[in-house]
């Protein structure tokens, strides 16, 4: 038992690994597009790449090697994983969708109400690139 618990602390800097290359990106990828105000894309959620898909693909497989692959950690972490993703893809592209719309009826009606942010979810290129990010920072802490 304590030696699982040991273990564990070998998670979060695979998961921090995971989160800063993906934020890192999103603010390069933000700074080649000239974006004002390019920081923030630091701590903002949704675009290229995935970090959530990322996080959570790193750890299931993190899980995975130091547990096996058929050890009920990796099964835990790969079905929350699979939750995060498809929330990732779906709730929060409906999410998007309904500030689209939402913003559009304020402009057209002159109402000034602040704009809602847009860019919540991810496509499926997001969430792949996110998931591939996740896997190679994974392998890069277990070598």
């Amino acid at each position: 038992m304590l030696k699982d618990i040991a273990a564990m602390e070998n998670l979060l800097p695979v998961a921090g690994g995971s989160l800063a290359t993906c934020q890192g990106l999103k603010l390069i990828l933000a700074l080649r597009k000239c974006q004002r105000h390019a920081w923030r894309r630091l701590l903002e959620p949704g675009g290229m790449p995935s970090s959530h898909t990322a996080v959570v693909t790193s750890l299931a497989m993190v899980m995975g090697w130091m547990y096996g692959w058929t050890s009920p950690f990796f099964q835990l972490a790969a079905v929350f994983g699979g939750i995060v993703i498809y929330d990732a893809l779906t709730l929060r592209q409906a999410v998007e969708e309904h500030a689209r719309r939402l913003n559009l009826i304020c402009r057209r009606e002159g109402l000034a109400a602040g704009e809602l942010r847009e860019n919540l979810g991810h496509t499926p290129a997001e969430a792949l690139t996110g998931a591939l990010i996740g896997a190679l920072v994974a392998v890069a802490f277990i070598l």
